[in-house]
């Protein structure tokens, strides 16, 4: 009997006791979120913000009076005082004013607050988020904050991580008296680990010493900061170092020493110079990441990138580099993504490219690469996109035996000197979505049947396709079983419209672009009626006569028309209710349109661009344009 009592009693106590240690909300906590969630109203995120309201049920559905606020969704409690240590709000449709004296400022026991992707509707940083001593975590970044980033935030000298990228709804210049931001930053916060100022307009000048002297800095990005000056001093801890879209800083790349520990380096879209260190970029061991696109380097790529064994991405694209590519850099077998675009590069690409097993992304475009297109291309397992557009690369086009599982979306192959046929195999890349072709001698007809199980295509480019005596049947073409194209363009190239039906097809019912300029076409093309979501048409430069149909303006989504440098001489009938097209820029110049100028065409609400110059108009203009003209400023 009393062993049972015994154990009846230590059950009871187990029982409280793990009841007890569940229920850890302190009431002041409780009752300071609870205020905090009513300083917000429910409605959610209007405007461009809508997008980061993506749930119907936001993390603060689940806090309510009465029940254990460490057990609501986005906050986490110390286990032994039940104290709110961490507020995780991000992406919850926070959406109004941030009062200065928010009761969010009463948890001062925080060490992490996220209240990131939220609309605070133009409020100022409050300075009070000072009495957060203990923060390690802070995440304001994308929540539409105006003013100045208060330099109380500089007090927080515990933060290990700070995120105010994209924090201000209006471009805002950040400036403090004395030291620059980003030196007192660098004064005060001497335990960051992470730093991120993304799109917060610095306007300042980049601290030589900012990174070495943050012994504990490892990633810093300062993506589109105005920041100009020269490229800083590098500790070597820091692994990851974000500089890209300053275009004002300006200097050469350092020497790098073979003790840094960087796996990420971007500096797109800065004016750094010079060349690139041939011995001392071989110490980036580590390095996964190296992004030069759009600076202004010059000389030639070291051999000694090939040194660089684990980079995943590397894009050289847009600099004044020039010469051979050195054969090491087709040694990095872990690259996904290589970018050589719009540089000076010559000679030949490699036949064994395909040792990049692993490229998700070649872009080569705009060089003078030459000889012919390495068909191993196409046996790459992992390739999406290939860009060889607007080289030099000549004889026929081979893509060998593929396989019909290939990954590859996007080909580009344009402005080159390619000739003969478009090999039938090019029907096995199913995956296929882009397509450009543009400026290819086939010697002979164009087969368009050859595209017919291309089903995923989204945009099909065969302009200046130099097929001799034969033209391309744009009813073939139209009557391929492409559901997804929305965007044609067969631009300089001999086209066929005679015999067409105004009936549309399956493809052409899904145009939303269509591109048939210089195409040697003498009449309107009747099925562009029938396209009920074309947004665009270029009919220019071609031998068009008569008049402009009256359907054209009845399509419910077509903005832009170009009808320039044709044969037209007139108008048919406009609707009754003409300011009910979508039109919003229509080009007639060049063509044989005489008599008054149409006043119809006033009457255009949506219009902002005309040019019906160098026609054969008698008469006043219309006051009208003048007023479409200041419509359009």
């Amino acid at each position: 009997m009393i062993g049972t009592i015994f154990l009846l009693f230590f059950s009871i106590s187990s029982s409280s006791y793990t009841y007890a240690s569940l229920t850890l909300c302190r009431p002041d906590q409780r009752d300071a979120l609870l205020e905090f969630k009513s300083e917000f109203n429910d409605e959610g995120i209007q405007g461009a913000w809508t997008s980061f309201c993506v749930t119907s049920s936001p993390k603060r559905k689940s806090w309510e009076n009465n029940t254990d606020c460490c057990y609501w969704d986005g906050i986490t409690c110390d286990a032994n005082s039940g104290v709110v240590i961490g507020v995780d709000l991000s992406s919850s449709c926070l959406h109004g004013h941030f009062k200065p004296n928010s009761s969010l400022f009463r948890l001062q026991y925080l060490r992490s607050l996220n209240l990131a992707y939220n609309d605070f509707n133009a409020s100022s940083i409050p300075t009070r988020i000072n009495e957060l001593m203990g923060l390690q975590r802070l995440n304001l970044s994308y929540t539409s904050f105006s003013g100045e980033i208060p330099t109380e935030i500089l007090h927080l000298t515990k933060l290990v991580s700070l995120d105010l990228s994209s924090i201000f709804m209006y471009s805002q210049t950040l400036s403090s008296p004395g030291k620059p931001f980003l030196s007192q930053l660098a004064q005060n916060l001497t335990n960051l680990r992470q730093l991120d100022l993304s799109h917060v307009n610095l306007s300042s000048e980049m601290p030589q010493m900012m990174i070495s002297n943050l012994t504990s800095l490892r990633s810093i990005r300062l993506h589109g900061c105005n920041l100009f000056g020269r490229f800083p001093r590098l500790s070597p801890t820091i692994r990851s170092i974000d500089l890209s879209v300053n275009p004002h800083l300006e200097s050469s790349l350092p020497e790098f020493n073979g003790s840094n520990s960087l796996v990420y380096l971007d500096v797109t879209d800065t004016s750094l110079s010079g060349s690139i260190p041939e011995y001392s970029i071989s110490n980036l061991k580590h390095l996964k990441v190296l992004s030069f696109s759009d600076c202004k380097f010059t000389g030639k790529i070291p051999s000694s990138i090939g040194n660089l064994s684990h980079l995943n991405i590397l894009d050289f694209g847009y600099n004044n580099l020039a010469g051979e590519i050195p054969t090491a850099l087709f040694n990095l077998t872990k690259l996904s993504s290589l970018s050589l675009a719009s540089n000076h590069f010559t000679g030949t690409l490699p036949h064994n490219i395909n040792s990049l097993s692993n490229l998700n992304i070649f872009n080569a475009a705009s060089n003078s690469f030459f000889g012919t297109v390495p068909s191993t291309f196409f046996n790459i397992p992992c390739l999406e996109s290939l860009d060889l557009g607007d080289n030099h690369f000549s004889g026929p086009l081979e893509i060998g035996n593929i396989s019909s599982m290939s990954k590859l979306q996007s080909l580009v192959l344009s402005k080159n000197n390619l000739t003969g046929p478009i090999p039938t195999s090019i029907s096995k890349l199913v995956n296929l979505v882009y397509l450009d072709l543009s400026y290819l001698n086939t010697r002979g007809p164009l087969d368009v049947g050859i595209f017919w199980h291309l089903k995923s295509l989204q945009q099909l480019t065969l302009s200046h396709i130099n097929t001799t005596i034969a033209r391309i049947d744009l009813n073939a073409v139209l009557s391929l079983p492409l559901k997804s194209l929305s965007i044609l363009d067969l631009s300089g190239s001999h086209v066929s419209v005679e015999n067409m039906s105004s009936s549309v097809s399956t493809l052409s019912s899904q145009l939303i672009y269509l591109f048939l300029s210089g195409c040697g076409i003498t009449v309107f093309p009747e099925f562009i009626s029938s396209l009920q979501y074309i947004s665009m048409i270029d009919l220019s430069n071609n031998s068009i006569k008569g008049q402009v149909p009256a359907w054209l303006w009845r399509l419910p989504e077509l903005h832009y028309a170009e009808l320039s440098y044709n044969a037209i001489n007139g108008f048919k009938e406009f609707p009754k209710d003409v300011s009910r097209t979508m039109m919003s820029s229509l080009f007639l110049n060049k063509n044989n349109l005489s008599r008054e100028n149409p006043r119809a065409i006033c009457d255009m609400a949506s219009l902002s661009v005309v040019d019906l110059s160098n026609n054969n108009f008698s008469g006043s203009v219309p006051q009208c344009l003048s007023n479409l003209i200041k419509r359009g400023r």
